[in-house]
């Protein structure tokens, strides 16, 4: 008998440790914030310049001085930012979807990055000066939203898995 309690909560021990893990680590945790606040920071800045803070020049409104700088940072920051939110699909979103947690608002904001990432390539390599202003609102106003979408998604997770713990306290588990 004692042998199968032991059996039996090993088996409970990996599930449980697997809901964890949906959990980021600190430095996980970090590398997220910090490309999404660099991320839309930049981006913000670049908005504010380029739509209110045009430079007179000789031949009209020219491009603020440091419009360039930020969609350099902007730039190098998306780089960064693909490598960390992709490191999120092996571990956090796969697991996520397998219990079946926070689904809606992580495929939202999963969509929103693919938006972002098509509209940021296009951008960058699409040359059609026509379509560039359409394609940059198609950019910037989903990229306002990331931080709003993003914080709701944790808050929301947080409060999913305190009330799964709690349940699971009450059922004689962890």
């Amino acid at each position: 008998m004692e042998t199968r309690m032991t059996t039996s909560s090993h088996i409970a021990a990996p599930a449980a440790a697997r809901s964890e893990t949906i959990r980021l680590g600190p430095w996980h945790q970090s590398a997220v914030y910090t490309a999404t606040v660099v991320l839309v920071a930049t981006g913000a800045v670049w908005v504010v310049l380029h739509y209110f803070f045009a430079v007179p020049g000789e031949y009209g409104p020219q491009v603020h001085p440091l419009e360039p700088w930020m969609l350099k940072v902007h730039g190098a920051a998306a780089m960064a930012g693909l490598i960390v939110y992709g490191s999120l699909l092996p571990l956090h979103v796969r697991r996520a979807w397998t219990i079946r947690r926070n689904i809606v608002l992580g495929i939202a904001l999963i969509g929103l990055l693919l938006v972002l990432t098509i509209t940021g390539y296009l951008l960058y390599y699409a040359g059609d000066e026509e379509l560039r202003p359409l394609v940059s609102a198609a950019h910037w106003i989903p990229g306002l939203v990331v931080p709003i979408l993003l914080a709701w998604h944790v808050i929301s997770g947080k409060a999913a898995a305190r009330v799964g713990t709690v349940a699971n306290r009450r059922r004689g588990g962890a």
